[in-house]
């Protein structure tokens, strides 16, 4: 039997969906600007990446207030979720390993990956395979980030990174499953709040931590212009 989504979801609940997601990207952002800040080449890939996972987070918080609200359903709103997370979460990976390493690596791999899901998607038409995708990439994401923190003697920054990588492999099965009561949405919901925060937390100390990239020297006696 087919669910209504008109019924499915409380105005309350469509409501508090905005904050896990404007934690995320606002976490996000946060994150790409200290990469940025460690390695200037790789910060537009990285703000493109955040800006674009929040975008797919945004039109599935919009859908959801619609069909609770109004009861407009605007499929598009939910099916850019996946694709978005998809590609802005492998930009951010992209910027991650960078940095981790110290220097530009290829971005193809990075790109490639969510453009064959996305063939493979449009030819299958599913999203799942994007879905495992945007998976695959928010895990290498919430790993490297937790390494980067490892690495600069962040302990607290590191589990906070290593909670969000948890919540990343754990609550999305439990969303998908069918016949939820409000109440076990609101728990998952709230959850992800949770998730989304400390996400926001490990990456503003990973900020404060992450040494800004050198300016190259100007030898003695050489002109500046």
């Amino acid at each position: 039997m087919a669910i209504d989504p008109c019924t499915e979801y409380g105005l309350a609940l469509a409501l508090e969906d905005f904050v896990p997601v404007l934690l995320a990207g606002t976490g996000l952002v946060v994150l790409a600007n200290a990469l940025g800040k460690a390695l200037p080449a790789v910060r537009v890939g990285a703000l493109f990446g955040g800006v674009v996972v929040m975008l797919g987070g945004l039109g599935k918080a919009v859908w959801k207030l619609l069909v609770a609200g109004p009861c407009v359903e605007i499929p598009f709103l939910e099916q850019m979720l996946f694709p978005c997370l998809a590609i802005g979460f492998s930009a951010l990976a992209w910027a991650l390993a960078s940095v981790y390493v110290g220097k530009v690596v290829s971005w193809m791999p990075f790109a490639l990956v969510p453009f064959v899901g996305a063939c493979i998607s449009g030819a299958a038409r599913n999203l799942t395979p994007m879905l495992a995708i945007a998976a695959l990439a928010a895990v290498a994401v919430g790993a490297m980030a937790s390494a980067l923190a490892a690495r600069h003697g962040d302990q607290l920054g590191r589990w906070l990174f290593i909670v969000y990588l948890v919540g990343t492999l754990v609550l999305p099965p439990l969303a998908a499953r069918p016949n939820q009561t409000e109440a076990l949405q609101w728990a998952e919901q709230l959850t992800n709040t949770g998730v989304q925060l400390c996400f926001l937390i490990g990456a503003l100390r990973l900020r404060g931590r992450l040494p800004r990239a050198e300016r190259p020297s100007v030898p003695e006696g050489a002109s500046l212009s």
